[in-house]
């Protein structure tokens, strides 16, 4: 086999390594919330409870509020509102944009009846959140950009109506 007929060939094995494995690290890139969280429950899954802490990022601990919701239709309801929000894994969560406050979810699911599983998510703002993956064995904390609008007035508006007894 001649000189260039070995570099036309390692060219080539370049070329086909790069059109497979570029696509493969992307892919693991960018996901959505539906695929991080809402994918993971099953037909026979239970939704047990959901515990939303409004927590300041500048006050002590004693000023969080807290409001759990037990019945499944209203916890559907919250995970509605993040059901579309696209993702874009990052090393470190960017919260530059800092709110007065930030939420943190945390979200029990009993898996067929035999044991429980649970996420906690938390959104700092409208353009960062952090995602604890229970059933996960290595990555369980991962940190995102949300890449399309989230409307993170409107976590607050669902927040304070749940916390007033209105819904």
């Amino acid at each position: 086999m001649g000189k260039r007929t070995k570099i036309i060939l390692g060219v080539i094995i370049v070329i086909v390594v790069a059109a497979i494995a570029i696509p493969m690290y992307m892919s693991k890139q960018y996901s959505t919330f539906r695929a991080e969280v809402i994918d993971h429950m099953g037909m026979l899954d239970t939704l047990e409870l959901l515990t939303i802490r409004k927590i300041p990022t500048s006050a002590p601990n004693n000023e969080e509020e807290e409001v759990n919701i037990r019945d499944p239709q209203e916890i559907k309801e919250m995970l509605k509102l993040a059901k579309d929000i696209e993702l874009r894994r990052v090393r470190k969560t960017d919260i530059s944009e800092r709110n007065s406050y930030y939420y943190e979810w945390r979200l029990l699911i009993k898996k067929e009846d035999r044991f429980t599983e649970g996420f906690g998510i938390t959104f700092y703002n409208e353009h960062a959140v952090s995602i604890y993956s229970e059933y996960k064995t290595r990555d369980q904390l991962e940190d995102y950009e949300i890449t399309n609008a989230f409307n993170f007035n409107e976590m607050e508006r669902l927040f304070t109506n749940l916390k007033e007894g209105k819904e």
